[in-house]
């Protein structure tokens, strides 16, 4: 068989890892600069190169380079790929953003390259998800470039479980060349014409942290083509001359890789999740696209593989990441808080003698809103503290004060965190006033938390994989657990009850308080953390003793099945010695990712998690298992002996938040819909006694009520021509739902659909 080896000239380009961003901008100069002189006198080479945020910097600060990009785009030499403003994380990040990195790079290079970008580029990151071909299919790709996953074929279709297929190649050997010597590159050649495939790539130039290409290679490269049959190509010329070849088909999630970067660093995991929440929630409020495509453009850049999986130094994170993302929260914070003050000016609140507050459900579904906010408990010196909320027709429900962070009020005035739950309409939203109320609402009590705490319990395992978690596939060396001091009934009223539990590991300790709230199913739960232990992984174990279990996880924009009744039963065909007894052994799943929620389900039951920024999980011996830290050094690599001067992810004080839901039947396809209305909860703003006032102006609003509980409303856009986009993710089989303006239409069955009109 004739070999022919096509030369993908590219130089992966991380903006943070060992290095924070304002080196990353310089090595993108320097490697740009490199690479067109080198091209200027080679004319036969091609390069190839990702990330909208590269291009950006470039054209700010270098015009001349810039022209010459351009020109050499013109000229087919050079190849944008990747269609995303950086080489994201694709294994724990949530759909939105996923699309959103497209929305963002593609039209800019549209724009400035008259290019229409269709092959996405990802050779860095840690895992790819299961929906990932849905979102790209969405975004107009047609095929998917990677490194690192399991074993796949070099070339495949890669099939999402709506149909949604792309064009895969998983890079045989690695993304560059680096810094290999002429023996170990002649090498790497030889590894890619011994491979059974006719026509295959063979990725060439200095990556990480750029570097463009290497002369001496070059050289060597060029000794090696009088031998063999190699040519500079672009992956668009590659994916042309194989489009005919038959290819595989391969299902489901391309990982696990690293799995330690589900679970380390979890403060940004957390800033992450609340900027996408925010920046969402902005959205649905109204607010214009044009005045937030730079936060998204921002929040996207800081789901690079290298930030939000953790594997970055101290210093990227302090001086770059976390003021990125504050930059972006605060931006969204600020929009919603004027969109919110602009609706309630709307309303007549005469009737509000002492107050009150405006609240806006961003759920198309009625929906059970917890508001919770700090404020006076007796502004007007009445000598009786609010315990009641009253609607402009004088509805009453209960209201509770909660202890504040700081027990002292200003001025001495009573202080404390107004707490209810109302019922909003779909998409709508109420005004209610703050007041007292002679009546006497139960108290909710702490049996269902006392239940839930007889399951819960924590597990601390040995864990010396650094960073990246080498070699990680569970945890399966228990180092130890937490005991369990004692618990106290710390606070209980008609709107929210909370059991406070108190362990000790060592020197570290653990709060874990269980809170009910009025009509809420879940418990809410908050575990504040004070940890001194290292090389270690904690999990939050619940022991949910249910028969024959599935277990599930949200992956993208996808369901994935992590363990099978079958499972069961070929294990009790024959029984199993465990720790000395004839018992079942149950199976594990290994250290998983979970985007959201994870649930283990029987036939009739079901206990799910719901957390937003908790993305490692597994599930053994009918235990559902939550990790919540790893306390590890920044950027640790094996084999490289670890400085302990950047310090560890994880330890001193921290917090964590989720909640635990335990059902009896609920459909499958349901499970991300209820994530999804408890993760993201109403918004509620402080207002006064004033008349309604003309609000004309305000940007129409989107009224869209949905029935169906598979259907889970992702995001809405709306742009300064006032039309309307709106994202739907169907997790069930095809239905059929209703829009405003458009009338009835179908979703296909697991299918994303991204839906314009104005």
């Amino acid at each position: 068989m004739n070999k022919k080896l096509y030369v993908i000239t590219n130089s992966h380009l991380d903006p943070i890892w060992l290095w924070n961003r304002s080196s990353g901008r310089s090595s993108w100069l320097n490697t740009m600069q490199t690479v067109t002189k080198i091209m200027s006198e080679e004319p036969d080479i091609k390069f190839t190169c990702s990330a909208a945020a590269l291009y950006r910097w470039v054209e700010q600060t270098d015009p001349v380079l810039f022209r010459k990009i351009a020109a050499l785009v013109e000229a087919g030499r050079w190849e944008i790929t990747g269609g995303w403003e950086v080489q994201s994380d694709a294994i724990i990040s949530r759909p939105e953003t996923i699309l959103r990195q497209a929305f963002c790079a593609k039209e800019y290079f549209f724009q400035r390259f008259g290019v229409d970008i269709n092959i996405a580029y990802n050779v860095d990151a840690f895992g790819h998800s299961a929906g990932l071909p849905k979102l790209l299919r969405a975004n107009g790709f047609t095929h998917y470039v990677f490194n690192r996953s399991h074993t796949t074929p070099g070339v495949f279709n890669w099939q999402a479980d709506d149909g949604s297929a792309v064009t895969a190649l998983h890079i045989l050997t690695a993304y560059g060349t680096g810094n290999l010597g002429e023996k170990a590159l002649n090498d790497k050649l030889q590894e890619h014409l011994d491979s059974p495939l006719e026509h295959q790539t063979f990725f060439f130039g200095v990556g990480d942290h750029g570097g463009g290409i290497s002369r001496q290679q070059l050289a060597w490269l060029r000794k090696a083509q009088e031998k063999y049959d190699i040519v500079f190509s672009t992956l668009r010329e590659y994916f042309e001359i194989i489009k005919d070849q038959p290819k595989e088909t391969v299902t489901g999630e391309l990982g696990p890789v690293f799995r330690g970067c589900y679970s380390n660093c979890h403060e940004v995991k957390r800033k992450i999740a609340r900027a996408t929440r925010r920046m969402i929630t902005a959205e649905k409020l109204s607010a214009m696209d044009e005045e937030l495509n730079e936060s998204w453009q921002e929040l996207c850049y800081h789901h690079f593989h290298d930030i939000l999986p953790g594997t970055s130094i101290r210093e990227a994170y302090q001086r770059d990441v976390f003021p990125g993302l504050g930059s972006v929260e605060h931006t969204a914070d600020t929009i919603i808080d004027r969109q919110l003050f602009r609706r309630a000016a709307k309303f007549d609140t005469r009737y509000m003698t002492d107050g009150g507050i405006y609240v806006w459900n961003p759920h198309p579904f009625t929906h059970k809103t917890i508001v919770s906010f700090i404020g006076f408990a007796d502004p007007n010196s009445k000598g009786v503290l609010f315990n009641a909320l009253k609607d402009a027709q004088g509805n009453e429900l209960p209201l509770q004060l909660l202890p504040t962070p700081s027990a002292y009020g200003p001025c001495g005035v009573p202080w404390g965190k107004i707490t209810a739950v109302v019922e909003l309409p779909a998409m709508g939203e109420t005004t209610f006033a703050l007041s007292h109320s002679d009546k006497e609402y139960p108290l909710l009590g702490f049996e269902s938390q006392y239940k839930l705490l007889k399951k819960l319990d924590f597990e601390l395992y040995f864990d010396h994989s650094r960073t990246w978690g080498f070699g990680l596939d569970k945890f399966d060396i228990l180092k130890g657990k937490p005991e369990l001091l004692r618990t106290e009934e710390y606070l209980d009223g008609p709107v929210c009850s909370i059991l406070r539990s108190h362990w000790k590991y060592n020197t570290s300790t653990i709060i874990v308080d269980l809170c009910r709230y009025k009509d809420i199913p879940e418990t809410g739960v908050q575990i504040k953390l004070d940890w001194h232990e290292t090389e270690c992984a904690l999990k939050l174990i619940i022991n949910h003793n249910l028969s024959k279990t599935e277990f599930y996880t949200g992956s993208g924009a996808s369901i994935v099945q992590r363990l099978e009744k079958s499972h069961y039963q070929r294990i009790e065909s024959r029984r199993m010695w465990v720790n000395g007894n004839n018992q079942c052994c149950y199976p594990e799943t290994g250290e998983i990712s979970m985007i959201d929620w994870c649930a283990a389900m029987s036939d009739s039951e079901t206990l799910a998690v719901y957390a937003p920024d908790l993305h490692s999980c597994d599930h053994c011996n009918n235990q559902l298992r939550i990790t919540l830290l790893r306390p590890v050094l920044h950027a640790d690599h094996a084999p490289f002996i670890a400085s302990k001067e950047d310090h560890w992810m994880d330890l001193g004080y921290s917090e964590r938040k989720l909640w635990i839901a335990e059902m009896d039947d609920v459909p499958l396809e349901n499970l991300p819909g209820l994530a999804n209305q408890r993760l993201n909860n109403g918004e509620v703003c402080e207002t006064t006694i004033h008349e309604a006032s003309d609000q004309n102006w305000l940007i129409p609003e989107l009224k869209l009520s949905l029935d169906s509980k598979q259907v889970v409303l992702q995001a809405y856009r709306i742009n300064e021509s006032g039309d309307f986009e709106i994202h739907l993710m169907n997790y069930g089989d095809a239905v059929k739902v209703n829009l405003p303006a458009i009338g009835e239409i179908k979703l296909p069955a697991r299918a994303l659909r991204i839906i314009s009109w104005n």
